[in-house]
């Protein structure tokens, strides 16, 4: 160590490295720059030889998801998946369950959880799913007034269900706040502005969920549902990652 400590110290003689006081050596500011830069290629080092030194999987699946469940319903389905392939590349898309359609469609996916439509014969329901009125914590509505909603934009399944509730009921109601994503559409909620009926899955905790009653129709439930394309480069690592799928919402 002492002699490439040397060697070290000749090949920067004009950028002096160390500094002496006594018997005592220390880094100089040139020095700390060295041992800076020094450990990062140490580090860039380590992780090329993990990565020649590992068996990577042949590709990628290609999943969707509405960024809703994907918050709620894909950290452990991942997780799981992971300890048998932990090699397998996930691309995860998340978009609205009508454009995860689409993009099966056209075979831009492999897998899509999606909210399965009415009169959908291509999807395969995997778990049902009830709606719920989740609004801030403490926070209620003055019956006499226009309910003030956050929804889904045109095109959600729940908002469709949501509209038709308050309609039979006879509830007057009022869109307040639209979104494509659950974190649009939860903020006016947790701002006490507005109320949203979405799927019980995806009701974060500090979010009250209100029963059905004076004021609040029942609202019907979901169904959410897998969708497959038509082909795929890896077909078994599609089908495990299916299977994975299917176990786990059956378990929650």
């Amino acid at each position: 160590m002492s002699m490439q400590m040397k060697r070290l110290e000749t090949l920067f003689e004009h950028n002096p490295i160390f500094e002496y006081q006594g018997r005592t050596k220390r880094l100089t500011a040139h020095g700390e720059q060295l041992l800076a830069h020094a450990r990062i290629i140490l580090q860039l080092n380590d992780s090329l030889w993990q990565k020649m030194a590992q068996t990577h999987g042949p590709g990628c699946v290609r999943l969707g998801a509405p960024d809703d469940y994907a918050y709620t319903l894909l950290p452990d389905i991942l997780k799981r998946y992971a300890q048998k392939f932990p090699h397998v590349q996930i691309d995860v898309t998340c978009e609205p369950s009508e454009d995860l359609s689409e993009r099966i469609g056209r075979n831009e996916l492999d897998l899509a959880m999606v909210t399965r439509r009415p009169h959908d014969e291509i999807s395969r329901t995997v778990r049902l799913e009830p709606i719920v009125w989740a609004t801030a914590k403490g926070k209620r509505f003055d019956q006499s007034e226009p309910l003030p909603l956050a929804m889904f934009q045109p095109g959600c399944v729940a908002r469709a269900k949501t509209i038709e509730a308050c309609a039979k009921a006879g509830r007057d109601y009022r869109i307040a706040y639209s979104s494509p994503s659950i974190a649009g559409l939860l903020s006016p909620v947790r701002a006490g502005l507005a109320i949203a009926a979405i799927a019980r899955c995806s009701v974060p905790d500090d979010l009250e969920i209100l029963a059905p009653g004076i004021g609040l129709p029942e609202v019907k439930g979901i169904d959410i549902a897998l969708m497959r394309g038509g082909t795929s480069e890896h077909p078994h690592f599609v089908q495990h990652l299916a299977d994975e799928i299917h176990a786990s919402l059956r378990q929650i």
